[in-house]
């Protein structure tokens, strides 16, 4: 049973259990993914080779400039598409600083992170971490506004870094269970963690040995 756990370590009950009909049904959706990717990369290398091909054989600014928008907007997708399916591979654990993992997470979630973090590295797979973190920070930032921002304190632990930030366990979604399960099992899964407090998260990743 999918589950994630507070402050002592044991299962938490401030949020609702996962649902196993909703982590089945997230894990169906995970089961399309192999083939779902190799076929949209092959349509985004098609698009983006006919895009380059109007903008060579465009007569005029305007379509130039129309062509130049559309290439753009396929790369940003592409970059998009990318980061999506590297969370699809096996995790691949290397030496990443602390504040790249941070910022990723960050700008996945449209949160803004205030505090400083001490200059270490820590040895995870940066795809499956970043996720993890980024459905941390998104449900610790509540309601989606451009104003969102967290304040991280970090702490050096032996060879872990705990990174804690605040958290309102009384407005969380009702699937704060579920996204919060995939998260302590992406940390789980890379020798960190993930705590529930009363009034915080912390996070635990392994440092670079």
């Amino acid at each position: 049973m999918a589950e994630h756990f507070d402050e002592t370590g044991r299962p938490c009950t401030r949020h609702s259990p996962a649902s196993p009909q909703t982590m089945l049904a997230l894990a169906l959706l995970g089961s399309r993914m192999p083939s779902f990717h190799h076929d949209v990369a092959s349509k985004l290398q098609s698009l983006m080779m006919a895009l380059e091909e109007v903008e060579e054989l465009a007569d005029n600014d305007d379509m130039r400039m129309a062509a130049q928008t559309a290439s753009s907007a396929v790369r940003e997708m592409q970059a998009l598409f990318s980061a999506n399916r590297a969370l699809s591979r096996p995790p691949h654990r290397k030496p990443t600083p602390l504040g790249e993992v941070v910022a990723a997470a960050a700008q996945r979630a449209g949160v803004r992170t205030h505090g400083a973090l001490p200059a270490v590295h820590v040895e995870i797979s940066l795809s499956s971490i970043t996720h993890a973190l980024a459905i941390v920070f998104d449900l610790a930032a509540g309601e989606h506004n451009l104003g969102r921002s967290l304040e991280l304190v970090a702490t050096v632990e032996g060879n872990s870094i705990v990174v804690a930030l605040p958290c309102s366990n009384e407005a969380m979604p009702a699937s704060a269970g579920e996204t919060l399960a995939l998260a302590s099992f992406a940390l789980l899964r890379e020798q960190g963690e993930l705590r529930c407090g009363p009034s915080s998260f912390a996070i635990r990743l392994p440092l670079q040995q």
